[in-house]
């Protein structure tokens, strides 16, 4: 088959013999900026800002030093998030980017479910972490769980063509993964790293099912944009792809209802961190008060609390606007690829600042740690590379599978 495809125009397909490439971006249909250029920055920006949200939530939650719960710090950055991206959407609203089509009653279920699957795998994966539930040396293998998770439910749930290729390079970056974590492995051969499950043995099987919720959003995400830019082509519409603030701020609020909606499973015993409503209540009140320094407070760590969660909070919404540019331009089998780099990231933090580490007590790192996350960058990045050069896992529905491109460059800050 010859290097050709149809390229859609915004009112009609037309059959045009061009080279198949994304044709780009624009800013203020002013600056042109090639889709390599674009997606390379984005996904580097995304790995960085995933590392921040990591070790922003563990400083975070050190700032409080047990004056409230996790629930709390669910609750309160979901508030955040719902707030900002609220004010960002009506902004974009004000600026006539967020057209009628996207306000349509159809895409509210995509939008609702993201913000279910979201509330959800915060409540599995935040409830789990603690160090008496799934040790650290477990949290680190079982989190990859999320990449296969995202491939298969990809497979199911979209128009998506595997090629050979693309499980090979998947293949190698688990291996990169695997290599990542031998000193991990060789501490629990060792015994010298605890793998005791002291609450509970289900505790890490809950954990892995906080990663089928954090792969079902991405998936789901790319769905309702695979389909609104079908849509928005076929009708003629100016903008064919679906507003990135807007869907962050809906999402946002339908996962922060869920959230305050489940306050209840912060009262499950041996789940939750409350024993009754009482105790939620005096969490917020600590928990605020803490937030903003109160200094009745008898914690010296308050005064770190509003940086720690400022550098979570910012982290978290770049990771989100980041990504959902990824899982519209690029697929969530990308995004899910990228997030295996930020843990050798946050893991040569961690080494790298040992005053740091020994104060939010994520443990003590050693030349094996950084000496392997290092070795295991460069296989990861050569299987990145080669799931790129594979060409796109996305379909169409038609028999030969081609896939349909913008005619024009794509404004970038929709």
């Amino acid at each position: 088959m010859n290097n050709k495809r149809k390229i859609m125009l915004n009112d009609e397909t037309t059959s045009i013999t061009k080279s198949a490439q994304h044709p780009g971006f624009t800013i203020g249909r002013k600056w042109f900026f090639s889709f390599t250029l674009v997606a390379v920055l984005l996904s580097i920006l995304n790995v960085l800002l995933a590392s921040g949200q990591s070790i922003g939530l563990v400083l975070f939650l050190g700032s409080f030093n047990g004056l409230t719960g996790v629930y709390f710090v669910l609750f309160f950055c979901s508030l955040s998030f719902t707030i900002i991206f609220s004010i960002m959407a009506i902004w974009f609203g004000y600026k006539k980017q967020i057209t009628p089509l996207m306000l349509s009653r159809r895409w509210i279920l995509h939008m609702l479910l993201v913000g279910v699957f979201d509330a959800a795998n915060g409540f599995l994966i935040v409830f789990s972490s603690h160090g008496s539930r799934t040790p650290p040396a477990l949290g680190s293998i079982l989190i990859q769980s999320i990449i296969p998770f995202t491939f298969i439910f990809s497979k199911l749930l979209l128009p998506k063509i595997y090629r050979l290729s693309h499980v090979l390079s998947v293949v190698i970056v688990l291996i990169g993964i695997v290599f990542s974590l031998v000193p991990t492995f060789k501490r629990i051969h060792d015994g010298t790293q605890s793998t005791e499950l002291k609450d509970g043995w289900y505790w890490p099987f809950l954990y892995i099912l906080g990663c089928v919720p954090a792969a079902l959003m991405n998936i789901v995400q790319e769905q309702l944009q695979v389909k609104f830019t079908q849509q928005a082509r076929e009708k003629g519409e100016r903008i064919t792809r679906f507003s990135v603030m807007y869907f962050q701020a809906v999402e946002s609020t339908f996962q922060f209802g869920s959230i305050a909606l489940c306050f209840g499973l912060d009262l499950i015993p041996d789940f939750g961190t409350s024993k009754n409503i009482d105790s939620i209540w005096t969490s917020f009140s600590n928990g605020f008060r803490c937030f903003f320094n109160d200094h009745s407070l008898a914690s010296s760590r308050c005064s770190s609390a509003s940086g720690t969660g400022a550098l979570f909070i910012l982290s978290y919404l770049g990771t989100y606007i980041t990504g959902t540019f990824l899982t519209d331009h690029v697929s969530a089998n990308w995004l899910s690829i990228l997030s295996s780099i930020s843990p050798l990231i946050a893991t040569s933090f961690w080494f790298i600042f040992p005053s740091i580490n020994a104060w939010a007590g994520v443990g003590a790192m050693d030349n094996w740690d950084i000496g392997f996350s290092l070795g295991a960058l460069p296989i990861i990045l050569v299987g990145m590379f080669l799931y790129r050069r594979a060409g796109s896992d996305r379909k169409t529905n038609d028999d030969n599978d081609e896939i349909i491109y913008d005619q024009h460059p794509v404004e970038l800050f929709w």
